[in-house]
């Protein structure tokens, strides 16, 4: 495939070509029709960009990825970076360093974003290096290019929403107007299935239905495909003043907006291909439904806690039939897998996976993102850790949780650093802070515990959660990167995932849901604290009790004693004696 693009590239005279996976919306979650990076490099993780030259190939993912990227390139021409490691260069570096002055390199402006696209030709500019942002050379190679999945939209109601179309349309024209903005352009999925109440299954593991959104004062249009629209779903966006267009007329449409528009939309969402569209005049700035979505409210809380009962329900199950079963049969990591997922997608108010689970054991949870392939499955043994990092969509929230599990004798390594991870999530859940704070500020107490023992993870810490919606959601996040900037709001809901990855070793990682809350006004201001979502218990058979504080230990049993009142009346009477073994109390070696 690479000698058909190279002769595509010299037809264009193009001295590079950049190859995204990503869709005309940015989502995270791409369609097989958009994933052209995979097809043209066989590297499969969601996060990579490849670049390739007249004589060389190369190809850029993240620290979670890259063992990964490492075994599905080994046999290809791609010379692999890691994005964020100081000794490797970026990709601008790399084009800078080996594109003539002069030189010309290729993009599909369907995929790459305004702010990018300027990004690199102001990197370039130097050496006048030319960004040409319309040449989409994949899809006349990709002879079996699958087709767009669409499915039809249903409502996402009130009792679960908790704020109606309308309601959320006159606060975001109040927005708009502050704006000085006549129109606002909106493309990203999550934000138009947040903003119209509506779902679909679009794209895998994210309820959205592939559309753009153009608001103004008086008018809200959604531009989707006929197959989206049911006849009760014409009825809902009719009620609530919504009218809608083809999904191909938003250029059009855009192109006949009268000059003296002043047209609002997210450089960091929308595609250069878009903005080509429109003749009006335009005001850049962050996505003005981003954090409204973010911010939940008490029906969404409300609702997210009944959730997470159901899916530690499934939770649970899955964990007893791994412990009664892996003696007397044969378990691999795909095998596992599929037994959570049937487990929780057999509750009829789980819709889908959030995403696809991770399930890893011994070295191979070492890999962060680590997927088992049916075909290439580590065999479960009746030693060591186990990670499984899985979640559910439900129409009352998105679940996300890990829990590392010893499935039999732990080494003292793995006993410390499991102990050291969970030390990690309790410090953090236990904060309490000013109204203001951000992620960034309270990243350092999940990895003090690790940091004192010399050890620390390359990952965020936490990640925003959607609601039906896509398990990672912005802008908040616990994370030591300087741009997190977001202060953190009542009603945002975060993970906490602490990890410490021993490569060929052991990988742990334990994951909880949380949300904000203010607790009290006091003569310094506001105070917020966090609130625990998730209901499993953790493994304490492999705590080392020594490195536990009197109050990490307290707060572990507070932790169980909560979720076993709560799960009781939804267990069998042998899976409640199950969950009491497991939330027994553990107590420190200095009160024994």
């Amino acid at each position: 495939m690479l000698k058909q693009l190279r002769a595509a590239m010299q037809k264009s005279n193009l001295d590079a070509y950049i190859v995204f996976n990503t869709d005309p919306h940015q989502s995270e979650y791409t369609a097989k029709e958009w994933k052209m990076r995979e097809w043209i490099s066989g590297f499969t993780g969601s996060n990579g960009t490849a670049v390739i030259l007249k004589d060389q190939a190369a190809l850029w993912t993240d620290h979670r990825y890259i063992i990964q990227a490492q075994t599905e390139l080994s046999e290809t021409d791609f010379s692999l970076f890691m994005i964020g490691e100081k000794n490797d260069p970026t990709i601008e570096e790399w084009l800078y360093k080996h594109i003539p002055s002069g030189g010309t390199i290729g993009v599909n402006g369907e995929q790459i974003t305004v702010e990018q696209a300027n990004i690199w030709q102001k990197k370039w500019k130097q050496k006048k290096i030319q960004l040409i942002l319309d040449q989409d050379l994949i899809t006349p190679l990709w002879k079996n290019r699958p087709r767009p999945h669409t499915t039809p939209i249903i409502e996402h109601p009130l009792k679960y929403a908790g704020a109606s179309v309308t309601e959320k349309l006159t606060a975001l024209r109040k927005r708009l107007k502050k704006e000085k903005a006549t129109h606002y352009l909106l493309s990203s999925l999550y934000d138009i299935a947040w903003l119209f109440n509506i779902r679909a299954n679009d794209l895998p593991h994210c309820p959205v239905a592939r559309a753009y959104a153009l608001i103004d004062q008086k008018e809200a249009t959604l531009f989707l495909e006929e197959k989206h629209l049911t006849a009760s779903v014409k009825t809902i966006l009719k009620k609530s003043a919504v009218s809608h267009q083809p999904y191909s007329n938003i250029k059009t449409i855009l192109s006949d907006l009268p000059q003296k528009s002043q047209l609002y939309f997210d450089p960091k969402q929308t595609t250069v291909s878009l903005t080509k569209a429109i003749s009006c005049q335009t005001i850049k700035g962050p996505e003005l439904t981003t954090l409204p979505k973010a911010i939940k409210n008490e029906t969404q809380i409300k609702s997210w806690k009944n959730v997470h009962l159901i899916d530690a329900v499934a939770m649970i199950r899955f964990w007893k039939w791994l412990e009664e079963t892996l003696p007397n049969q044969s378990i691999n990591e795909w095998n596992a897998a599929k037994k959570i997922d049937q487990f929780r997608l057999s509750n009829p108010t789980c819709k889908d996976l959030s995403f696809s689970t991770i399930s890893a054991y011994g070295s191979n949870a070492a890999i962060v993102h680590y997927a088992p392939k049916k075909d290439l499955s580590t065999e479960l043994k009746q030693q060591g850790l186990y990670l499984l990092d899985s979640g559910g969509q439900y129409f009352g929230g998105t679940t996300d949780i890990t829990r590392t599990l010893a499935l039999g004798k732990t080494t003292h390594q793995e006993q410390q650093d499991y102990t050291l991870v969970l030390k990690g999530l309790i410090h953090l859940s236990s904060a309490r802070f000013p109204k203001g704070t951000t992620g960034a500020n309270l990243d350092i107490l999940a990895r003090q515990p690790l940091w004192k023992a010399g050890l620390d993870f390359k990952h965020g810490t936490g990640h925003g959660v959607g609601y039906y919606l896509n398990v990672h959601e912005g802008p908040q996040s616990f994370s030591q990167n300087p741009n997190n900037t977001i202060p953190l709001e009542s009603g945002m809901v975060i993970t906490i995932e602490p990890g410490i990855y021993r490569k060929n070793s052991h990988g742990i990682r334990l994951e909880n849901m949380v949300y904000i809350q203010n607790t009290e006004e006091t003569e310094f201001g506001t105070f917020q604290q966090i609130k625990t979502l998730t209901c499993v218990p953790f493994d304490t058979t492999p705590l080392d009790l020594s490195l536990l504080t009197p109050f990490e230990c307290n707060w572990i049993n507070q932790y169980h004693k909560t979720i076993l009142k709560q799960l009781t009346p939804l267990l069998s009477s042998t899976e409640q004696k199950w969950l009491a073994e497991k939330t027994a109390p553990i107590f420190h070696p200095t009160t024994q």
